[in-house]
């Protein structure tokens, strides 16, 4: 396996464990601590650019087999994963909203929802596990 993506794949598992280590905060606790909310939007930020940075290394070891259209946003990233049949289409759908989030946190962090927050750290963080299997599937059946 390419080594850039092993490392990704391994810092995207300890954030994820970060975020399951927050995520068991009864909501009120939650709620009402800036050190959960603000470490759980870091930890998610951080997690989803190592979804991005994996993507996007993962297209240019793609591209020097055959052509694949250079992303232009980080949406795209995984719109061509899907393309290329690494990402169900269902999926895909569900990484460009975590694009979405992170753009969120990056340039309208006075503006996140403490209970959208909450939900996506109790209902969301199995989707990491999803994307690095599809990633890891994916290379292993390519021999990259």
């Amino acid at each position: 396996m390419d080594e850039k993506i092993l490392e990704h794949c391994k810092m995207l598992n300890q954030y994820e464990c970060y975020l399951r280590e927050i995520s068991a905060s009864p909501k009120d606790q939650f709620a009402g601590s800036y050190l959960l909310k603000g470490s759980a939007e870091r930890y998610l930020q951080l997690a989803i650019e190592s979804c991005i940075n994996i993507g996007n290394r993962l297209l240019s070891i793609i591209q020097m087999q055959k052509p694949v259209k250079t992303p232009e946003t980080y949406a795209d990233i995984f719109t061509e994963l899907g393309k290329l049949e690494i990402l169900p289409q269902k999926f895909v759908n569900t990484m460009i909203m975590m694009v979405r989030f992170r753009n969120r946190v990056v340039h309208m962090y006075w503006n996140i929802d403490p209970d959208q927050l909450y939900t996506i750290l109790n209902e969301n963080l199995g989707d990491f596990t999803k994307f690095r299997e599809y990633i890891v599937d994916f290379m292993n059946s390519e021999h990259i």
